[in-house]
């Protein structure tokens, strides 16, 4: 069945023409995310295109085979200004009239919808942020709202979230599509240079910006670090607080035990040569280097905030604590550190996350939204 006016409706063998949109394909989970569902879908023999807005940020990850790339360069929408926002969402439009998709998943890109409401192509918004936080203008919020009114299903990352929108954004219709998890690379990998061969590690992986709570870590490493002499705290990552957390690192004095690593392409080999994972943030939509850190088996240790307190299971695969409580967050990590028993424990529960949120659940989910929207 075609779209009004313009799509070409579903191929033969109910198959489909997906654009996926995204802001960049540069470090993050949502973009690690994205890769997967593009070649997913691609996978189950889907014309998928991904289309990224803003060519200015590298790319660090890799788009599987069989998914075709487009980039345009778009300024955002507060460089652009009002006047800008018309050329913009022009140019937006002529790569969808080129492309011709039967439905667009876009994830955290709300700018993209007006082309396709204009363009009456149906389309799917994924946030891969806790919703009941996002700030943005009155003026933003209100367009925002009303295009996602229009959207066939709003994609959330957790049933809270869910219920969330539910109540205050009846019309959104949500449904909640939780991030898959990776089965774990096979083989040997050698230790990584930056981690030293007579030490344990704790690692923490993300950008260096307040959300993640970096600072929170290093407080809580300072309460348990001359405990642990032979143990090392690796935060790997990069952001705009960078030389403020290592700034904090020397006041607090626990320096000589905390490594800052830049980011690492491909974190397989660091998994399968640390002990402990550890997450400190603020806030989180549902990350993907936790479920990436369990399914290699490593227990965790996390503040009980949004995303974590559906992956890990307290007192299973890991231990939940009250966020921004940097004592309660200290004495878990100094329980696994203390026994090697209690972490292997932990890590073989924590490799059923693979199972739990399997990527063919999440690819099923997608699929199944898309042949909705399009019919």
């Amino acid at each position: 069945m075609k779209c009004p006016g313009f799509g070409r409706g579903i191929l033969q063998e109910d198959t489909m023409k997906i654009t996926c949109v995204i802001g960049t394909l540069g470090g993050g989970g949502a973009e690690r995310v994205m890769t997967y569902l593009c070649g997913g879908l691609a996978e189950r023999g889907h014309e998928v295109t991904l289309l990224t807005l803003d060519d200015s940020v590298p790319d660090f990850y890799t788009l599987p085979a069989g998914v075709r790339r487009m980039r345009i360069s778009l300024p955002t929408f507060k460089q652009a200004g009002v006047l800008g926002a018309i050329p913009r969402l022009w140019k937006m439009g002529r790569a969808l009239r080129a492309l011709r998709p039967d439905v667009v998943i876009s994830f955290m890109t709300v700018s993209i919808l007006a082309c396709c409401w204009l363009l009456r192509i149906p389309y799917i918004y994924a946030d891969h942020l806790d919703v009941r936080i996002l700030k943005c203008s009155l003026k933003w919020k209100i367009l925002r709202n009303w295009l996602l009114r229009k959207a066939y299903r709003v994609a959330v990352l957790s049933e809270r979230d869910r219920k969330f929108v539910a109540m205050y954004h009846a019309h959104w219709k949500p449904v909640v599509i939780y991030n898959p998890a990776l089965a774990p690379e096979k083989g040997f990998f050698a230790r990584p240079e930056f981690l030293q061969e007579d030490k344990k590690y704790v690692l923490a992986v993300g950008r260096l910006v307040r959300q993640k709570g970096f600072d929170l870590l290093l407080e809580a490493w300072r309460r348990v670090c001359d405990d642990f002499a032979d143990w090392r705290l690796c935060i790997i990552g990069a952001g705009e607080e960078e030389a403020e957390l290592k700034g904090l690192a020397e006041t607090l004095d626990v320096q000589h035990s905390v490594q800052f690593v830049p980011p690492v392409q491909n974190l397989a080999a660091v998994y399968r040569h640390v002990q402990l994972y550890a997450m400190s943030s603020r806030t989180e939509g549902f990350p993907m280097v936790l479920l990436e850190a369990m399914a290699y088996g490593l227990p965790v240790v996390s503040f009980n905030c949004n995303g974590p307190d559906v992956i890990v299971r307290d007192g299973v695969d890991g231990f939940l604590v009250k966020p921004n409580y940097t004592e309660r967050l200290a004495a878990k990590m100094a329980e696994l550190m203390r026994s090697e028993e209690l972490r292997r424990q932990f890590g073989q529960k924590a490799q059923e996350v693979v199972s739990r949120f399997s990527l063919h659940k999440y690819i099923d989910a997608y699929e199944t939204l898309c042949k909705e929207a399009v019919k």
